[in-house]
């Protein structure tokens, strides 16, 4: 009996058999991972250190040479390379390539790194290892307001991407354009003279001001209770309010009254953002792996959906970069033409059976 014979004979079990092959295919296509740029494996980490003021060949002595020999026990490593710079060292880290589960080895990493650490310099910033450079982000959502300060908007969007993180497929929310800010002490050295003060001694009055000290505890009904010393600075008043002894004199200013103290931002800025012709902040959003990104398409818009009806007229919240409406035209083509295939595929057998 052949194939086609049993198939016709026994034609109940081949409907069943076709249904079944039919619904488990539409299953699978609807519940395939779906993106326009997929995540990828970059086995590659750098190893970035900080010593102001020193030489190229300081740098490779004293850090580069040091981070080169504990990454060197790593056993997945392919190779590793230093380039050391005025005040700057850049060791990349690079894996073989058998390897793809890179989290555990990273982890590793940033270990030998820790322990390393101790044994620079002083005055050394770092290391900072840096291991995200496969991040895709499909949707970026820019946050502007107009007559809102630079710290409001970054308020806000801290706020936006807790929210965003409470999404089940959403895997990391990077913010972009946002400014480091400062608090800026701004003196004129004829007025510091005048009261018989240097810009070091200044400098050595406030480092010991604002000092975070532990008060003990005391042991009430069994129940021990933290003791938290006042006089910390609260707000850039209370830093204005600061007394400042003026020496030989035994009398004491506020810091007010010495110099110009006031709130702002790194400037120049680290990196800048505009949306629309406006200065901006953005919200870059990762998915996770294997995700479908139609579905984070739609919590994410449900979420811009609501965010006007909880914050302030003048907030504006626009998604510049949306990939998944990309995604799912490009799927909706697919279909049609998945469809228009099999249909002129059926039109030439029916016509020349």
């Amino acid at each position: 009996m052949t194939i086609t014979e049993a198939a016709i004979r026994y034609n109940r079990v081949t409907i069943m058999a076709l249904v079944t092959l039919v619904a488990a295919g539409i299953g699978a296509f609807y519940s395939l991972p779906r993106a326009e740029d997929p995540g990828f494996i970059i086995k590659t980490a750098l190893v970035t250190t900080y010593l102001p003021g020193a030489s190229p060949e300081r740098m490779e002595l004293l850090v580069s040479d040091k981070i080169e020999e504990v990454v060197q026990e790593i056993p997945e490593l392919d190779f590793v390379r230093s380039d050391s710079r005025t005040g700057v060292s850049l060791v990349f880290v690079n894996i073989r390539s058998e390897y793809k589960e890179m989290r555990p080895i990273w982890d590793d990493l940033r270990r030998k790194v820790e322990r390393v650490a101790s044994d620079l310099p002083s005055g050394v910033v770092g290391p900072f290892v840096n291991d995200e450079f496969g991040d895709v982000y499909p949707i970026m959502i820019s946050l502007t307001g107009d007559g809102y300060s630079f710290a409001e908007l970054k308020d806000v969007a801290d706020e936006v991407r807790d929210e965003l993180l409470r999404i089940e497929m959403v895997a990391k929310v990077d913010i972009y354009g946002a400014q480091e800010e400062r608090i800026f002490v701004e003196y004129d050295n004829a007025r510091l003279a005048e009261v018989g003060l240097s810009p070091s001694q200044l400098q050595q009055i406030l480092a010991g001001q604002n000092i975070l000290l532990s008060g003990g505890t005391v042991t009430v009904g069994g129940e021990d209770i933290a003791i938290e010393p006042s006089g910390s600075f609260e707000s850039v008043e209370d830093l204005r309010r600061t007394l400042i002894e003026v020496p030989g004199s035994g009398a004491v200013l506020y810091l007010g009254d010495l110099a110009h103290v006031h709130r702002g931002t790194v400037d120049p800025p680290s990196s800048i953002m505009h949306s629309s012709g406006e200065r901006s902040l953005g919200l870059a959003v990762s998915m996770r792996e294997g995700g479908n990104v139609s579905e984070l398409g739609v919590a994410v818009r449900a979420l811009l959906d609501r965010l006007p009806t909880v914050y302030p007229i003048g907030l504006d919240f626009e998604a510049t970069i949306f990939q998944p409406e990309f995604v799912d035209q490009k799927i909706g083509d697919f279909v049609e033409n998945l469809g228009q295939a099999i249909g002129i595929v059926l039109l030439v057998m029916v016509l020349t059976l």
